[in-house]
């Protein structure tokens, strides 16, 4: 038998030690060798659903493989975010995610099967967007401050949509009714945002809020009317008579939409840090800025350090918002 001495078998104990750190390097160099998948815990046709296939399309093309959207819709989100938080962690399982299944379910719902901090790993964001306050043009207003002013003169009277309990619709409405000081009553429409336009439409619901891209085709034709968008700064392209909430004197209400990619929390650094290399490739894409911009969204890139600090705001700020009004989904 070969005997090794004792500065040999410490130099292959080294060498062990490094191997897996080395397959790793080459791993994260050659990722991805196969189809990703990108899950979208909403139906096809949404917003979360448009982004994943604007970024899947960009990566499928930056790689040289097919980045495969699924969507697995149900329970308000949970049930795609469940099975992202438990796929292999090795980045061909890709999130997209936002807040309500990630920083709203955390204190709206009392069952979660996941942890968002636990069990996902952020990679970078993609997107952010707005939502606008929209009325039926059948009511006698025609800014935002008249709308308050007729709100005030009808506590209780006038109603307003949302998509459901704890949605960026309703969490919205309700930022806006405390900044306002106004009562109006809230009417849950669980099916879909069109849904909800269509009541307006036909007269049995006064208010909505809702994402600038889902109303804008509704608010150029006339079938209702916009009063004020969330975007903090600047106007939003394709509504440019629309004003903000902060020019309408409303600055606190600041509700508006994100989207970023997360993986299993397990996935390692080497393969985060790829991802959101390329992914910010994306971003930076004209052509990937600009079909954002036609839809009413803001590209918008980080770190990964960068999108857990914001997701943790964002978190803090939800939950301040759903314990004051006492809201919860078993």
């Amino acid at each position: 038998m070969r005997k090794f001495s004792r500065r040999s078998l410490a130099f292959f104990a080294v060498m062990a030690a490094l191997a897996p750190a080395s397959s790793l390097c080459v791993g994260a160099q050659d990722f991805p060798s196969r189809p990703v998948h990108l899950i979208v815990s909403y139906a096809p046709g949404g917003a979360s659903d448009l982004m994943a296939r604007l970024v899947g399309d960009k990566l499928s093309a930056l790689w040289g493989q097919q980045v495969v959207v699924e969507n697995k819709p149900g329970a308000g989100g949970l049930i795609g975010t469940e099975a992202a938080a438990h796929a292999p962690a090795d980045g061909y399982t890709l999130y997209n995610a936002t807040d309500g299944p990630l920083t709203v379910a955390a204190t709206l719902n009392r069952h979660v099967p996941y942890n968002w901090k636990r069990d996902f790993a952020p990679v970078s964001m993609i997107a952010v967007g707005y939502q606008v306050l929209i009325i039926d043009p059948k009511l006698p207003v025609r800014t935002l401050a008249d709308f308050v002013a007729l709100a005030k003169s009808r506590p209780g009277g006038l109603n307003y949509a949302s998509i459901g309990v704890g949605t960026a619709p309703h969490l919205a409405a309700e930022m806006f009714k405390a900044a306002a000081q106004v009562d109006l009553t809230h009417v849950p429409y669980n099916g879909s945002s069109a849904q909800a336009i269509r009541a307006m439409m036909s007269g049995d619901i006064a208010m909505f809020m809702v994402g600038t891209t889902t109303a804008g085709p509704f608010i150029r034709n006339g079938d209702v009317r916009a009063l004020a968008v969330t975007s903090k700064e600047n106007r939003v392209d394709g509504l440019p008579d629309v004003p903000t909430f902060t020019e309408a004197g409303y600055p606190q209400v600041d509700y508006g939409l994100w989207f970023a990619i997360a993986v299993p929390s397990a996935t390692p650094p080497e393969i985060v840090n790829k991802l959101n290399a390329d992914i910010n490739k994306v971003v930076a894409d004209p052509e990937y800025r600009k079909g954002l911009k036609e839809r009413g969204f803001e590209a918008k890139g980080s770190t990964p350090d960068e999108l857990a600090a914001f997701m943790e705001k964002d978190y803090i700020k939800n939950r301040a918002l759903i314990q004051k009004l006492g809201l919860h989904v078993d």
